[in-house]
Formats: C-alpha cells, sequence, structure tokens
C-alpha cells in the first residue's frame, strides 16, 4: 500500500458502520455510470438521515445519465470541478487507473472523500477500512485484514483474514482473496476471480472472470484460467 499522508479529510470508521461526518453538508458522486448509481443507492442505505444530501453527480459526459431514472443531475466534470466546504465526494469509478487519475486530481484541489461501508457488509472490528474506500453490500472483511486507500469492494467480494489490498484496488462482484493473501496497488479482480490464501499479487495486475491464481505474480501480470496462467499484462 502507498505510504505516506492522506488528505481524504473524512477518515474511515473505526467501527463495521459508516460515520457520517459533520462537516459535510452535500455530498457529490465522483461517476455517473451503472456503479454510480449504485453507490447512490448504496450511499442512502449507509445513511437514510443525510440522503437529502445527495445532491448528484460529477462526470465528464453531461448526458450520462439520460434514459435513466436518477433524479439527481451531473453537476460538473470532475476535472473542472472545484470543490467548496462541506462537499464530500464518492469515488464511483470501477477501473484502477481512472480511479487513481480522477482522485488525486481532486485531492490536490482540495477535495475531501468519504468512506462508505453498507450496513449488511460485514467487516471485522479488527479489520482496517482505508480512507475513500467504498464497500458495498454483503461484502466480507475478515478478521486482521487491511484495506488500503480508495479501495473498492463490490457486492459479495471478500478478504479473508490477514489479506490486504493496496490502494485503489479494484474487487468486482464475488472476487476473493484467501486467508493471508495479497494484492498490490491498482490490481483489479474480475467477476468471481480469486487468489488463494497466502499468494501474493503485484501492483497494477489484472486477475481475469472466474480464474484462481494459485501462485504469486509480479507487478503488471494477466492471471487467467484455472489455476492461473501468468504473462505479462499488454495495454
Amino acid at each position: 500500500m502507498s505510504p505516506g499522508p492522506s488528505r481524504t479529510g473524512f477518515s474511515p470508521s473505526p467501527t463495521p458502520a459508516s460515520t457520517f461526518p459533520a462537516s459535510a453538508t452535500r455530498i457529490l458522486i465522483v461517476g455517473a455510470g451503472g456503479f454510480g448509481r449504485e453507490v447512490f443507492l448504496w450511499a442512502r442505505d449507509a445513511w437514510p438521515e443525510q440522503a437529502a444530501k445527495v445532491a448528484g453527480f460529477l462526470s465528464a459526459d453531461a448526458g450520462r445519465l439520460n434514459g435513466h431514472s436518477a433524479s439527481l443531475p451531473v453537476i460538473a466534470d470532475p476535472a473542472a470541478f472545484e470543490p467548496e466546504p462541506g462537499d464530500a465526494l464518492l469515488l464511483a469509478i470501477g477501473i484502477p487507473e481512472t480511479r487513481r487519475r480522477v482522485a488525486e486530481d481532486l485531492l490536490a484541489r482540495g477535495a475531501e472523500f468519504l468512506t462508505l461501508i453498507h450496513p449488511t457488509a460485514i467487516v471485522a472490528p479488527t479489520a482496517s477500512i482505508g480512507p475513500g474506500s467504498i464497500v458495498c453490500p454483503y461484502a466480507i472483511v475478515s478478521d486482521a485484514a487491511r484495506l488500503g486507500r480508495f479501495t473498492l469492494l463490490n457486492y459479495h467480494s471478500s478478504l479473508g483474514h490477514d489479506a490486504t489490498a493496496g490502494d485503489y484496488a479494484v474487487f468486482s462482484p464475488y472476487a476473493t482473496l484467501g486467508g493471508g493473501a495479497h494484492v498490490g496497488d491498482d490490481v483489479f479482480l474480475g467477476l468471481h476471480a480469486s487468489v488463494g490464501p497466502g499468494k501474493r499479487i503485484g501492483a497494477c495486475s489484472k486477475v481475469s472472470a472466474n480464474s484462481a491464481a494459485l501462485a504469486d505474480a509480479p507487478a503488471e501480470s494477466l492471471v487467467h484460467g484455472v489455476p492461473g496462467h501468468i504473462s505479462p499484462l499488454i495495454r
């Protein structure tokens, strides 16, 4: 996980529930795609008394919500957005490198991010959730597991005991780390992807959908198949 101070401002809750900071007066969702619309729902579940504070989305595509029933507007392009005091952002982008680029750009302009833990998620009291992370419905973060900054756990994904995920890592639905496994910064796990107990996947790697990483893989790897075949990741 990347060292150094975080400028997220709103620190994660030490308990399995999301704590809403009193200083936040407006919630904006960064990303207006399908996942952004889901995060809108998860935010209302996590903070029902604060639901009225969700004001809209940040997206480079002003028409991104056309044809959907979302009741809130796209307010601005995140590249042009200037945060105001009391603004609290939720990072709802599902591609690790894009998550990092957009979040770091907003942080440099003083943006503050919320950490969202859905009330149906199971988070052990010994686990650590990094600031800016989103833990979706029915995800599990087990004993002594650790998430880095801005990690995304989609629904039904999980980390076993002592497992760790680096900054900006993305877990697709049903992705899982076995006990003591580790994925580095900016790693993407596809649908139903798994990493075996104690195995380590280097930064900026991808584990394909339905694949099982049963051996260590260096940074910038693609792991695919069962058992996982490791090859260089070609971008």
